[in-house]
């Protein structure tokens, strides 16, 4: 989210909206907040009142139609309309237990949505305050399904309910905001939820770490801050305390927004609590990490796991895996590790020294080792091999094997430049059937069929000869996941449209993603390992079988689970997306999300028991799984019907 775009202010008092519109926006602001239609201390006596009462912001003034403001907002394309959000009346109460006031809430909450979308603003406000809002989520699917043009509602609700806090179960009670919000969520469907945001209230004391993670996997479009929060700092400006900090930017993280609510504390007025977020936003993005910056944009999309045996890789593609700079250099510190080990075995038997320790080793084994590379791209793991090679002092006999046309082309000029000179031999073709046998027995295998599941690229169907393997071994890991967002997403199908062949049914797809707007529910636990080479071929398949076990500490709703992998590439080098011990700025690998079609409700201490296949065929790999506690689910893309992987 841009600077521009973060702060707005709530105007409590209304004046004009022209006028308190631009001096907001002189201060900085890129929005307000307003009241619709005049603050009533009690509901009004009967449907003849609702139907009299006149809004606070009229059209009028907001579209102006002559004089200057308007030749300013053709010139400057300026809306006014476009950075108001109208915030419903405060005594609505469609839920209260006097019928009169529900009744009278649910008219006039219709008419005031209905206003606004009139003045086509970009969000509405409205507000819950208890647990039961069963008339409430009717009246707003009822308006979301009969509009037509974009619209936003923001749900009002607190973070947490105070005095809560006191007790160690915190936001555990069927009555905290978050179990609002969930029941509002599940009566009104994914379909409506698309059009739901919530407006999360920032409170003075904070509760426990799991309650605000829990918030993080909601989509918190904003988040309000009074202006009573701040304290004053030794120069005399207001700032958050360290812990508000703290989760003011997770939650910038997410892309929210922040709202300034009160009256200003501090001479300067408001714009000086607008200058503080936005710098604070700014030493948030400057402190992101590699991983984080070359993730920007991909955040909680769904993407189709590649499938490189069947497709041909893009310049593109290749291009952004290969400026990865950690996973490179592992995979040279691996190849040089193998080398020496092989080096010196011939003469002194097997060594486990390592040129991570000792890089000036120079071997003086004047066989030449033969390298395998299996599928090699744009070339980035010859480079590595050759580098390899020159610091271990091991010579060094390199195979490229790629199927990739337009990728052999590249491989070709490079033979006639970057490597004119080095023993490198360009082999085309499918490592899986060559149309001629390989020249000579490769002594390292090296490849990069890894995927975020680890084995999802069937690198365990593509590795089963003899020799050293680079990678040696990887495990698989799952966590249950819970995320809004992304279960809204797989429930209306926003995938690339080129891959409706292979993707019959998305919400039983595995897909990849950069993993944000989420909450990991338990710790990740081993599903599947695989080695080379494989020493049991010929009495076990690649087929695999687990059942997992987790335990969450707060309420939560499962929506599906996140998959990582750890690789051993040699010895103890490693490669990892596991989230307790990622590799160092490494980006190539998102986490992949096995979702479910039906979100399951979870109680603190519940178990969440997970079945996990993954099933082979002659022609295809397919993963399928489902839930038996806390409730029964589908085995979801049984027989591989909604989507698989090609041999």
């Amino acid at each position: 989210m841009a600077n521009s775009h973060l702060v707005g202010v709530r105007i409590e008092t209304f004046d004009d909206a022209q006028k308190q519109f631009y001096e907001a926006r002189n201060d900085g602001f890129a929005f307000i907040g307003i009241d619709l239609f005049p603050v009533l201390q009690l509901c009004p006596q009967s449907p003849h009142d609702v139907a009299e009462m006149l809004p606070l912001v009229r059209s009028d003034s907001i579209y102006p139609k002559k004089g200057m403001l308007y030749l300013i907002l053709r010139c400057l394309g300026d809306s006014i309309c476009g950075a108001i959000v109208g915030f419903t009346s405060k005594w609505i109460d469609c839920d209260s237990t006097d019928p009169r006031i529900s009744s009278i809430s649910q008219l006039c909450l219709q008419k005031e949505l209905s206003w606004a979308v009139h003045l086509a603003l970009p969000a509405v406000e409205v507000s819950i305050r208890h647990d039961n809002n069963v008339k409430l989520a009717r009246v707003l699917t009822a308006f979301i399904k009969s509009e037509m043009a974009p619209f936003k509602i923001w749900i009002s609700v607190p973070m947490y309910v105070g005095g809560d806090n006191a007790s160690h179960t915190c936001g555990r009670d069927a009555s905290s905001p978050w179990h609002w919000w969930c029941q509002l969520v599940g009566l009104a469907g994914p379909a409506a939820c698309e059009s739901l945001g919530l407006l999360l209230e920032m409170p003075a004391d904070l509760p426990e770490e799991g309650i605000v993670s829990r918030w993080l996997s909601e989509p918190v479009t904003c988040l309000a801050l009074s202006t009573q929060l701040f304290i004053t700092n030794s120069k005399g400006f207001p700032i958050l305390s360290r812990a508000h900090q703290h989760v003011l930017r997770k939650f910038l993280k997410i892309n929210a927004q922040v709202l300034i609510k009160g009256s200003s504390q501090h001479e300067r007025g408001l714009s000086i609590y607008r200058q503080y977020i936005s710098w604070l936003w700014k030493c948030t993005v400057e402190a992101e990490s590699l991983y984080e910056k070359y993730s920007i944009g991909f955040e909680d999309q769904l993407q189709e796991p590649l499938q490189p045996l069947q497709d041909n890789l893009s310049s593109a593609t290749y291009g952004v895996f290969e400026m990865d700079p950690y996973k490179y250099r592992a995979y040279e510190e691996a190849i040089c590790l193998a080398l020496v080990h092989r080096c010196t075995s011939r003469k002194e038997g097997e060594s486990r020294q390592s040129p991570l320790l000792e890089l000036d080793y120079k071997g003086d084994c004047d066989v030449k080792q033969v390298i395998y590379i299996l599928g090699a791209g744009q070339g980035p793991f010859v480079d590595a091999s050759l580098q390899a090679s020159r610091r271990s002092g091991c010579p060094v006999r390199v195979y490229i094997i790629e199927k990739n046309s337009n990728a052999l082309l590249t491989l070709k000029h490079r033979m006639q430049t970057d490597w004119l000179g080095e023993d490198v031999h360009l082999v085309p073709g499918d490592m899986r059937c060559l149309s001629a046998p390989p020249p000579e027995k490769a002594d390292i295998f090296v490849s990069e069929l890894l995927g975020s599941f680890g084995d999802n690229e069937l690198s365990p169907e593509c590795l089963d000869d003899d020799g050293i393997s680079i990678p040696a071994s990887y495990t698989s890991y799952v966590a249950p996941l819970q995320s809004l967002r992304i279960h809204i997403d797989v429930s209306r199908c926003m995938d690339n449209p080129k891959f409706q062949e292979r993707i019959h049914r998305h919400s039983e797809t595995p897909y990849v993603i950069r993993l944000s707007n989420c909450q990991i529910l338990a710790a990740p636990e081993e599903a599947f390992t695989f080695k080379h080479p494989r020493k049991d071929i010929g009495t076990t398949t690649n087929s695999r079988y687990c059942c997992l076990t987790f335990v969450p500490r707060e309420d939560a709703i499962v929506h599906g689970f996140a998959g990582y992998f750890e690789a051993v590439l040699y010895d103890k080098i490693m490669l990892s997306i596991h989230p307790q011990r990622h590799s160092p700025n490494m980006f190539s690998w998102f986490p992949m999300v096995f979702p479910l079609v039906s979100a399951v409700p979870v109680k603190a201490g519940q178990k969440i028991v997970l079945h996990l296949w993954r099933c082979i065929s002659p022609r295809y790999v397919w993963y399928e799984w489902a839930t038996t506690e806390p409730t029964v689910s589908k085995i979801h893309n049984s027989g591989g019907s909604a989507y698989k992987i090609g041999l």
